[in-house]
């Protein structure tokens, strides 16, 4: 009895992950980002700031109209964006406000976390969730949810992604994209971290549209393969290139280096190490920066150099509340 028991759990585990039917929900982390000099060489060319189109005009649902030019997938990343986590109540308490103050800096796309795998729900603010989103899109403004998974429950972390793909307000906006933070190491083992989330990531490609632009937001780059190479050997880079249209690299300087010189540098490294693992791909690329409460205005000024020097699509600062005005002047450059 007890074997059959066994067996039809494990049946119906089966079948929720397939149909991405899970429970219901669960926030997100920093990564902990470590030097050494590496040849700063250029990537693909890959449209540089200059050359990226204005806000667009604010849409109710984020379609195009019927007969336009398809949408880029890479579109939602482009330029300058900023971060909001689960954590930074004034935003949460304030929504609209923030919006708003957002807009006014020139801000291209929020990225919003829902939830995270410790959490028991798959949106911990969901009027904010909602007011944001009807928000920013008034003002012409890309919405980007992000989710952080343990590897641990995969058909919930699978259940939460889907749900907030398909998210829809009372107004009718959805997401604009989903990405994935990944760099929890809950699953201790490296090799069934990785399988458990291409699995994952190969579900989520399955859920969602055709065309749905997804980004993989990933730990350093520098903290992957140079300064903590254990902590997950054989990160499979080039499969999630095939599953993502973006990589997001948390590249936050402010753990590992200090000074405006040091900031460039760390920042190149980062989109350099990227560039290595997924050679010949020309993968896009949209830096986060900060941490903004520990980053001081002349450092964002080194970072924002190498952004617009590297080849990559937009760049952020991790989070939105921390942002200083020093800061803000000199991210203004990434508009």
């Amino acid at each position: 009895m007890r074997s059959m028991v066994a067996r039809a759990c494990a049946l119906l585990c089966l079948l929720a992950l397939a149909a991405c039917v899970g429970s219901p929900e669960v926030v997100g982390s920093a990564d902990r980002p470590g030097t050494q000099p590496l040849d700063p060489a250029r990537g693909p060319a890959r449209g540089p700031f200059s050359a990226l189109s204005p806000q667009g005009t604010p849409a109710s649902d984020g379609s195009d109209a019927v007969g336009s030019a398809p949408r880029p997938a890479t579109r939602p990343y482009e330029g300058l964006g900023t971060w909001i986590d689960i954590y930074d109540t004034e935003v949460w308490e304030q929504p609209v406000h923030a919006v708003r103050s957002m807009s006014a800096h020139g801000i291209r796309t929020i990225y919003l976390q829902t939830s995270n795998y410790n959490r028991n729900r798959p949106f911990v603010h969901p009027d904010g969730v909602e007011a944001i989103i009807d928000a920013a899109h008034r003002r012409g403004i890309e919405v980007v949810a992000w989710y952080l998974p343990g590897f641990r429950d995969l058909p919930l972390d699978l259940h939460r992604a889907v749900r907030t793909i398909r998210f829809e307000t009372r107004r009718g906006n959805r997401f604009d994209s989903f990405a994935l933070d990944i760099e929890s190491s809950e699953v201790r083992r490296p090799s069934l971290r990785t399988t458990r989330l291409l699995r994952m990531s190969a579900a989520i490609r399955r859920a969602a549209d055709a065309g749905y632009p997804l980004g993989a937001i990933v730990a350093s780059p520098d903290r992957l393969v140079r300064t903590d190479p254990r902590f997950w050997p054989g990160f499979p880079w080039r499969r999630l290139a095939d599953t993502y249209d973006v990589f997001l690299p948390m590249t936050y300087y402010t753990y590992r280096v200090k000074g405006p010189r040091a900031a460039a540098w760390y920042t190149a490294q980062n989109v350099q190490i990227i560039r290595q693992q997924t050679s010949g791909m020309q993968v896009p690329i949209h830096v986060v920066g900060g941490i903004s409460f520990d980053a001081t205005g002349p450092e964002t000024q080194g970072f924002v150099h190498t952004v617009l020097e590297r080849d990559v699509i937009g760049a952020s600062y991790y989070t939105f509340p921390g942002i200083t005005l020093d800061q803000w002047k000199a991210l203004s450059a990434l508009r």
